[in-house]
């Protein structure tokens, strides 16, 4: 007989009451929709749970786990396997969702990833129903499962384990392990249809699906298909974020101030908006930095460009230059060039001709990009009603995702040499330094800094993947002959295929460079480049088309030769065998307890091969990075091992003392073989309290990203600490020729940079200023990038630790009260990450200047930095250890003849340490914005008859960066400048790099009888705003801290209907 339904109960109610960590959505939901199993009373079945292979009558479990429930959260308004993963507190670090859009991900844009304990995605392993899912996603090597490809309102409840579990289920289980158990005691048709509308415009969630399912004497098939479909959300349409990124800044007096000053005098008066990038305007060297489109209108002389500021030593060398108060403090402190005399600047930086950022186009980007899902389930079993009962299983799941993202946004600056006929200071233009009256000066070389509608802002992304599990699982019988009762074995199959298509349109560089050098004026006024045979273009980079407020446009005949394709096809490919027995050893002399135990095996085969097109592993768009993708296999072979030891068990002062051991031998194709141990104790001295305590090793071979990620060497942007700034350079405007000086007034870079350059080698003083002014650069510059996976990587060891106690109520029979208390404890070492060129620039000249990164960072002899080794590398210890907290309460009582079911469950998480040792140099990022100190979340339910009320709460503590990251508080900051404390002082500022604690309502109300279930709430009852920072400090997007757990969608009714027949 099949015992379906009883199982699942017992699992959830053996999980709730025998687990260290308590869940909010442990507490067993009725399923009204499907009718109970007739069951006839037997012994208990014995039963597997996630965090063991051994069949347990009686469960329990030293290792801390948390269910949640796949019904109660889609009543809490969560549809997808993502957030429901995501909202638990033991989800800390940056959570991957379909916010990062604009961001180089390592499973490509629009994927979703969970990571446990802030360790990351990659040492957080994902099972689907206790069996290993495959990474999935596009962009070369993707590192993770991804969670979008998981049905939703299939899963039955999702069991989280986080200790270290490598010795059950093999590599990368280091933080946790997430498995998702999909339904399969449905009966009958079951149809589901939800819909979820965000606050604002867009961002509107469709979820539809149907399942059929029959449960018979010798098995069980369900069958399921899923649509879901998210629409896009704009900048301009999320609630928080439809203003510009606003500059936010601390004053030492404890008071916030929203203000980006020092750009005035301007007609449309100060504003608090971030101004960079600021767009539509050309670098001409014999001015000071660059001047803006300002069509119809010059005062510089050049044809519709302008300056907007002059040196202070330059005040009245023309008559436009004249002094003005920048900051608003009625004090003159600047110079700025006002040719039309309105007593403002010409060039307003706040107007979005210039500020990108603040442009239509730009806000109508995506905040949350578009998802559109696909899923078709198949879950059996079929019992052969032997004598040894055997049973053979099968799964199968298919699923494809479309995410088509728009992020506008990139710029070009590509040199445009004075021969270029277009080139407005070049031999066919003017002579730009001679309009100052003091030249001539010659023609030059300028560099337009301009954005292009349709280049690199739109990418297509479809992910897809088929999984097929068999397996075949029984009593082994025989082995009674010998004295071995209770044995069994499972043996299983199960192959994983992903394809991953990504595709965006961008100006191929060599193109525009050939175009722009070779582009001639002929005799008759016409202008050809190339060859002749080579299909150029002449491509007018100073056209009126291309400054345009939000990007330009290029003419057909530029945009037919200058676009060109992206592409590159990811094949992500997991083969698995694995086999064990198990079964009772022997009994113990003195207690007569069986130990029982496993052994098994486990073979795995991993494959990756990546197809990119020419423009994508040659790097052909402008700014981009190459992809070579990954192309590579990699085996593991291992043997298992796992035994109960039930000690004592219902005597005096121990009714349960039961210690655990399990092992793993692991051998990877490219390193030798390896064994990681797991030891766990319980130890219950009376039936009311519980002891627990494990301790595990784990262990992370490279994953295929990081062994097989061709090695790519391309040119992107690096900005260089060392070069001295524009604003700290003097320059001679009567003699062109000449070098910049250093002006030390003038200096905007901290003093710990400085020293860090020269300790270096490297004179910030002069770097940069050239000589004779015909070497000079400025601090932003193309370099080589070296990337790539690596064969001389060593493995991730890891040892975790857990204590913990669970306290169960016994004094009265009126409510039921159990507190737990977990204390974790992880270590990493070897860790390998892929520091970026920008983090080892940084970490190079940072106040310590760690040695081991300027070790990768060359330069050339002009002092310019020409290759930047951003491979993988074993950076060091990662450590993440903290507290779990759980309390749950549940009463009843009786209103009206019908009974009121009352449950209180709360869940807290506490981070004490996030230590990464990153080449000896010692982060602690536990309370930063993006790693607080504590989460938590609080539920009520209310059961009356057919009617369910939850009311959840969610917690995410305050955070702070470092103190050295904040800096100190300055005065003539862009926030602060001009403003005065109490006393009449200056007032000091520095940016907001902190969060305050932040809270957000849930609720959610369900009626269901036999047939019919229906359920509408709201997500984020308040609408509570997410906390903001400063754009210079946390990692953020429009001032909102990414990947932490707020809510972005802000006040989100939904509703859900269903079915059963």
């Amino acid at each position: 007989m099949f015992k379906t339904k009883a199982l699942s109960n017992a699992i959830r109610y053996s999980l709730l009451l025998g687990s260290v960590a308590l869940a909010p959505n442990a507490l067993a939901q009725e399923n009204d929709l499907n009718s109970d199993v007739e069951l006839e009373e037997e012994a208990p079945e014995r039963i597997v749970v996630t965090g063991s292979r051994i069949r347990k009558a009686e469960f329990s479990n030293a290792s801390p786990i948390q269910i949640i429930n796949g019904d109660l959260s889609r009543e809490m308004g969560l549809f997808d396997a993502g957030s429901m993963l995501q909202s638990t507190s033991q989800a800390a670090g940056a959570q991957i969702d379909n916010t990062f859009g604009g961001f180089v991900l390592d499973n490509g844009p629009g994927a979703a990833t969970i990571g446990f304990r802030g360790l990351g995605a990659e040492r957080t392993l994902v099972l689907i129903n206790g069996r290993r899912m495959a990474p999935a996603g596009v962009g070369g090597a993707p590192t993770s499962p991804d969670l979008n490809l998981i049905p939703g309102v299939m899963i039955e409840r999702v069991e989280n384990l986080f200790d270290g579990a490598s010795t059950v289920y093999g590599s990368d289980a280091v933080a946790g392990v997430a498995n998702v158990i999909l339904k399969k005691d449905v009966e009958g048709f079951i149809f589901d249809a939800s819909y979820r509308q965000p606050k604002g415009e867009g961002g509107e969630e469709t979820v539809l699906s149907g399942m059929w399912g029959k449960t018979m004497d010798n098995g069980f098939i369900t069958v399921g298909v899923e649509y879901s479909e998210q629409k896009s959300q704009s900048l301009s349409g999320n609630p928080f974020v439809k203003g510009c990124e606003e500059r936010i800044w601390e004053a030492e007096d404890g008071s916030i101030v929203t203000r980006n000053s020092g750009y005035g005098p301007v007609a449309s008066g100060e504003d608090s908006c971030d101004i960079f990038p600021l767009t539509n305007r050309i670098s001409v060297p014999s001015f000071f930095g660059s001047v803006y489109y300002t069509p119809n209108f010059t005062n510089t002389g050049i044809p519709n460009f302008s300056e907007s500021t002059v040196p202070s030593s330059l005040e009245g060398f023309l008559p436009s230059w004249v002094a003005g108060d920048f900051d608003g403090d009625g004090i003159n402190d600047g110079v700025f060039v006002d040719g039309n005399g309105d007593g403002f600047r010409d060039v307003d930086f706040q107007d979005p001709l210039y500020a990108f950022q603040q442009s239509d186009y730009y806000k109508s980007g995506d905040y949350r990009s578009k998802n559109e899902r696909i899923s078709l389930m198949l879950n059996g079993e079929y019992n052969f009603q032997d004598d040894n009962d055997t049973t053979f299983y099968y799964e199968g799941l298919y699923a494809s995702r479309k995410s088509p993202i728009f992020s506008p946004g990139a710029q070009i600056f590509q040199q445009v040499a004075a021969s270029n006929p277009y080139n407005p200071c070049g031999t066919n233009g003017i002579d730009c330094f001679g309009v100052l009256g003091v030249g001539p000066g010659g023609p030059e070389a300028v560099q337009p800094i301009i954005n292009i509608r349709g280049d690199r802002d739109q990418t297509e992304v479809e992910v897809s993947q088929y999984r097929l599990v068999t397996g075949v699982t029984g009593n082994l019988g025989m082995f009674e002959n010998i004295g071995l009762d209770n044995w069994y074995y499972d043996a299983s199959v199960s192959y994983s295929a992903s394809k991953g298509t990504d595709h965006r349109v961008g100006i191929d560089e060599e193109r525009l460079i050939n175009s722009l050098e070779t582009a001639v004026l002929n005799d008759d006024g016409t202008v050809t480049c190339g060859t002749g045979s080579d299909g150029c273009v002449p491509v007018n980079l100073f056209a009126d088309s291309i400054y345009q407020e939000g990007g330009g446009t290029l003419s057909p005949e530029e945009a037919a030769y200058l676009f060109i394709d992206r592409d590159i096809e990811t094949k992500v490919n997991q083969f698995v065998f694995n086999a064990f027995m198990g079964g009772d050893f022997f009994a113990l002399p003195w207690n007569n307890e069986t130990v029982a135990g496993i052994v098994g095996i486990e073979y795995r085969r991993d494959e990756i091969e990546s197809n990119p097109n020419a423009a994508a592993s040659q790097g052909l768009l402008w700014g981009y990075f190459a992809d070579q993708g990954a192309d590579g296999s990699r085996n593991l072979k291992e043997i298992f091992t796992e035994v109960d030891f039930p000690l004592l068990k219902g005597v005096k002062g121990a009714e349960e003392l039961t210690f655990t051991a399990s092992g793993r031998v692991s051998e990877e194709s490219f390193y030798d073989a390896e064994s990681t141990y797991s030891l766990k104790t319980i130890y219950r001295p009376v039936d009311w309290f519980t002891l627990r305590a494990t301790k595990g090793t784990s262990y992370r071979a490279p994953n295929l990203r990081e062994r097989f990620l061709n090695g790519t060497s391309g040119f992107n942007t690096v900005a260089d600490p060392c070069v001295v700034p524009e604003d700290a350079r003097n320059i001679d405007p009567l003699n062109p020729g000449s070098a910049a000086t250093y002006n030390a007034a003038e200096e905007t870079r901290d003093t710990a940079v400085l020293n860090a350059c020269q300790a270096s080698g490297i004179d910030p003083t002069t770097l940069g200023l050239g000589q004779g002014g015909t070497d000079s650069y400025t601090g932003t510059y193309s370099a080589e990038i070296e990337t790539g996976g690596t064969t001389e990587l060593s493995a991730e060891t890891s040892v975790a630790k857990t204590y913990g106690f669970i306290f169960e109520q016994p004094f009265t029979d009126a409510f039921d009260l159990t507190m737990s208390l977990t204390r974790f404890d992880i270590e990493v070492t070897n860790s390998i990450a892929e520091p970026s060129a920008g983090y080892s620039i940084g970490q190079c000249y940072s106040a310590d200047g760690n040695d081991a990164f300027c070790s990768r960072i060359g330069r050339d002899t002009n002092g310019q930095i020409d290759l930047v080794d951003a491979s993988f590398i074993n950076i060091g210890l990662i450590s993440s250890k903290g507290f779990d907290y759980n309390i749950y309460f549940e009463t009843d009582t009786v209103i009206a003849e019908e009974n009121l079911g009352i449950t209180l469950d709360l869940q807290a998480t506490r981070m004490t340490e996030q230590v990464f040792d990153v080449l000896g140099t010692i982060d602690d990022n536990m309370g930063e914005p993006d790693s607080p100190e504590w989460r938590g979340t609080a539920r009520l339910q209310l059961k009356y008859s057919d009617f369910r009320f939850n009311w959840e709460t969610r917690f995410i503590g305050k955070g702070r960066e470092d103190e050295d990251d904040l800096g100190e508080f300055e005065e003539g900051t862009a926030g602060c400048r001009g403003l005065t404390d109490a006393n009449g002082a200056p007032l000091k500022c520095r940016p907001v790099g902190f969060t305050d604690d932040y809270f957000v309502h849930n609720i959610g109300m369900t009626w269901s009888n036999d047939a019919y279930k229906v359920n509408f709430g709201v997500r984020n009852v308040f609408n509570e705003a997410p906390p903001k920072v400063d754009p210079s400090g946390s990692f953020s997007n429009t001032n909102i801290p990414l990947g932490v757990g707020y809510d972005t969608s802000g006040r989100s009714p939904y509703i859900s209907f269903t079915a059963s027949f």
